[in-house]
């Protein structure tokens, strides 16, 4: 059926749409053949093939005709109901309700609830309107009812002397819109509003959201409400390939392009670049989202290798070489779309980058941030994006934020010209890809759990393995087996991923170590504001030069003591000197103002992450007796720079072992 036969419809062919996937399947089913095809030919003129070929026209043509569907469904909606016989104004009488009872059943507008004195409607655009605090006079109705203003003199007409209809009654519209409202109940954008991206339905279903239209059980449909939550109308991204992918999967012929780029851990890096493309097209339907970080310098292929990215995800990516944290969080809304930010270099502000870097960090696991809004109301944020960052100098990661990301180090390009392949038929490797995710969605769990358990072996904790796991699993997922073996990865078995990526050996997990074990590693490393023979020395300088008899005990005790840092005698715990360490000092504070732990006041939190610290290396008390009970007894008063202070205490011999046995 031709395009002219389903109504004056606009039948522009965006990239990624269904009219264009269809069009673009068929012209490679004419070029697999022999031939060439027009679009118009490809997608009007094919005929079924046999059962037996590679792709059917039926499968071709069938998400566009969805999409015309939907869009006539759209425009039947705006019908006027004298049509049925009812005349204007005279709904009610004729019992043609809507579900609330207060508004005419097929209403081009469609309440959704209320949150105190704002009430929230579907508008005929799809998008969802909040009255907020302005008057929803005619002007603002008009705009609610954008493109169906003649139902609303149908609806609630207003007469002329004459009594021909003249306009519409606005006071009786929003009467009726707000009860309405009210009969729906309590509503909030904030938890129940849902954009672009892929999403996980109620019942656990994977569903898509194209931007115009929504892919679920197979199909497309209309934007609109999906359970408890509302899926808002936005511009146009990618759709899944009409059929299933096998023979014509683009991941093998990706991943081949991404050995083009001289990645430092090879094939792994590879995988993990490609498992990010599963991430990004997941987004918020997976329950974690790590993100990637590229590192390399000027010719490495960065600014190339992002340009693939735009390639694969096309128009559901946001990508940018200047954005601030919050000019991000209004862009994407409540989208989950995949963020590309090239050039994230650590001179260029490190405040904003580490805001930036935060915001991948909650966008992982879907944390909710809520800041004050214009009205003096609590607004909430949540990203649930996944990044690619690339830098030549990247900022200062806390390991924290390290630990949700995979760093991919860069080398000079291979080719000699400085080029990379160029992608067979590049406009459809991302709705193909978006398909053998489509067809995958129910394998993942249990592939994810096996790269998690060969993790696991090589010594990740949980957060490694979900970081690395998921990047691997979404990978081998495109891949398929048949993928992988075809590129010689192992598949069958897959120790030899873990081997390449065991936690003691992957940089991304280096600098991380238990809170109170870094909180200590800052407290020895940072100088003391003190001059000694006119240069600053670290705690830990002054206990290495007192271990090796280069300084007395008494010029190591005022030393330490500049720092609010007190020193046991030898032997008082384990087999050498001990550190007292106050749990709230204004002179610590300063030294540590800039590391998780200090605070100028005095009261930072160094003490609470000593707590966590196991003994015999940190002990909350010394031994000074025991109690009648038999109990010991245990005193954490110590005399620091001349002051009975309660500390916290270090073993050093302790300490030693412990960080002799982690390296082990």
């Amino acid at each position: 059926m031709s395009e002219k036969e389903y109504g004056s419809y606009p039948q522009e062919r965006k990239k990624g749409s269904p009219e264009w996937v269809a069009a673009a399947a068929a012209r490679a089913e004419a070029r697999a053949k022999g031939g060439e095809a027009t679009e118009s030919e490809a997608q009007d003129e094919a005929a079924p093939r046999a059962a037996g070929g590679k792709r059917k026209v039926a499968a071709v043509t069938g998400a566009a005709r969805e999409k015309l569907e939907v869009q006539a469904e759209r425009k039947g909606t705006r019908s006027s109901m004298a049509r049925a016989g009812i005349e204007p104004g005279q709904w009610r009488k004729a019992g043609e309700l809507d579900e609330t009872g207060h508004i005419p059943a097929g209403a081009p507008v469609r309440p959704l609830g209320y949150d105190g004195e704002q009430f929230f409607f579907v508008d005929t655009r799809g998008q969802v309107f909040n009255t907020g605090g302005k008057a929803m006079g005619v002007e603002r109705l008009q705009i609610l009812f954008a493109g169906a203003e003649d139902f609303l003199c149908w609806a609630w007409p207003s007469y002329d002397k004459k009594g021909a209809i003249a306009g519409f009654k606005s006071e009786e519209v929003r009467r009726d819109l707000f009860a309405a409202c009210r009969e729906r109940g309590p509503w909030s954008m904030s938890d129940l509003v849902r954009g672009r991206g892929a999403w996980r339905t109620d019942d656990g279903r994977l569903l898509l959201h194209c931007g115009e239209y929504l892919w679920l059980d197979g199909k497309l449909r209309d934007t609109g409400e999906v359970g408890q939550h509302f899926y808002v109308r936005r511009p146009a991204g990618i759709v899944p390939w009409p059929h299933q992918v096998e023979d014509d999967n683009p991941a093998p012929e990706l991943f081949r392009a991404l050995r083009s780029w001289n990645f430092e851990r090879g094939d792994v890096d590879c995988m993990i670049q490609l498992g990010w493309y599963g991430v990004a097209m997941m987004g918020a339907a997976l329950d974690w989202r790590p993100s990637t970080f590229t590192v390399g310098d000027a010719g490495a292929g960065k600014s190339e290798l992002m340009k693939l990215h735009k390639i694969v995800l096309g128009r559901s990516m946001v990508s940018t070489t200047n954005a601030s944290e919050a000019g991000l969080y209004q862009l994407v809304g409540h989208d989950s779309v995949p963020i590309g930010i090239d050039e994230l270099e650590g001179d260029d502000g490190i405040e904003q980058s580490q805001k930036i870097i935060k915001m991948a960090r909650d966008a992982a696991s879907g944390s909710v941030r809520i800041r004050g809004g214009a009205d003096h109301k609590g607004v909430e944020f949540q990203a649930r994006s996944s990044f690619a960052f690339s830098a030549i100098n990247p900022p200062p990661i806390p390991p924290a934020s390290m630990s949700r990301l995979a760093v991919l180090q860069l080398g000079p390009l291979k080719s000699r010209d400085g080029k990379v392949p160029q992608l067979k038929d590049p406009e459809s490797v991302g709705p193909r890809l978006l398909r053998r995710v489509v067809d995958g969605w129910s394998r993942l769990p249990e592939i994810y759990e096996q790269y998690r358990a060969v993790l696991r072996e090589a010594g990740h904790d949980n957060r490694g393995q979900s970081t690395f796991g998921t990047f691997l699993a979404c990978g081998h997922l495109l891949l398929g087996d048949e993928g992988m073996d075809a590129l010689g990865l192992p598949f069958e078995t897959l120790d030899w991923w873990g081997e390449q990526l065991a936690a003691d050996a992957v940089p991304e997990l280096g600098d991380k170590r238990p809170a109170w074990l870094d909180c200590l590693h800052h407290i020895l490393t940072t100088p003391i504001d003190n001059y000694n023979h006119g240069v600053k020395s670290t705690p830990a300088q002054v206990l290495e030069k007192l271990d090796l008899t280069l300084m007395e005990e008494a010029e190591a005790r005022s030393i330490l003591a500049a720092a609010d840092l007190g020193l046991l005698p030898k032997g008082t715990l384990g087999q050498s000197f001990a550190l007292a360490i106050p749990n709230q000092s204004k002179v610590l504070g300063r030294m540590l103002q800039d590391t998780p732990y200090g605070h100028r006041g005095g009261s930072g939190s160094w003490s609470w992450a000593l707590r966590r610290g196991p003994e015999p290396v940190v002990v909350k008390g010394i031994v000074t007796g025991s109690r009648p009970d038999g109990a010991v007894k245990l005193d954490n008063r110590y005399s620091v720079a001349g002051q009975q202070r309660r500390c916290m205490f270090v073993s050093l011999s302790d300490y030693r072992n412990f960080e002799r046995h982690s390296r082990a």
